[in-house]
């Protein structure tokens, strides 16, 4: 699995863009310093999540998901 460094370094709203750009979403009205910040990282360009991006975002997701069923167990 994917280091979760960089996901786990970003601030709550730069992981709302991500979750939200995964979706389809854009970064239209979101704060400026936060997407130069998430582009200065390599995870988005003006078109969406990068390969890095989606790979970060993917590795966060499969952590909660894996932690979820660890509470069900």
């Amino acid at each position: 699995m994917p280091d979760l460094t960089i996901w786990n370094k970003l601030t709550r709203r730069e992981q709302r863009i991500v979750i939200k750009l995964f979706g389809g979403g854009s970064t239209h009205g979101d704060s400026l310093s936060e997407t130069v910040n998430l582009r200065q990282l390599g995870l988005v360009t003006e078109n969406g999540l990068t390969s890095v991006g989606l790979e970060v975002f993917v590795a966060a997701f499969k952590a909660q998901r894996d932690a979820q069923r660890e509470l069900v167990v």
